[in-house]
């Protein structure tokens, strides 16, 4: 996380690399991302950034994955 960010981001919130500001997320799901060494993938929350149209990734722990997929829905 950039050291602009003091505090911790929101569920709904995504940190965007091109406009490096916090926005909030449109279209958010959940996307399991391929991974060798890690079993089952990585889950990510994944959305688009409303004034670039650049999509936002963060990483979100398992323990969360199931409740977050019931909230927001599979991609």
């Amino acid at each position: 996380m950039p050291s602009k960010l003091k505090k911790k981001l929101a569920e709904n919130e995504f940190y965007c690399v091109k406009c490096r500001k916090r926005e909030k997320g449109q279209d958010i799901c959940v996307k399991i991302l391929k991974n060798k060494k890690i079993k089952g993938g990585v889950p990510t929350l994944t959305g688009e950034c409303k004034k670039c149209d650049t999509l936002l990734y963060k990483f979100v722990k398992k323990d969360k994955k199931d409740k977050l997929i019931k909230k927001y829905g599979k991609c």
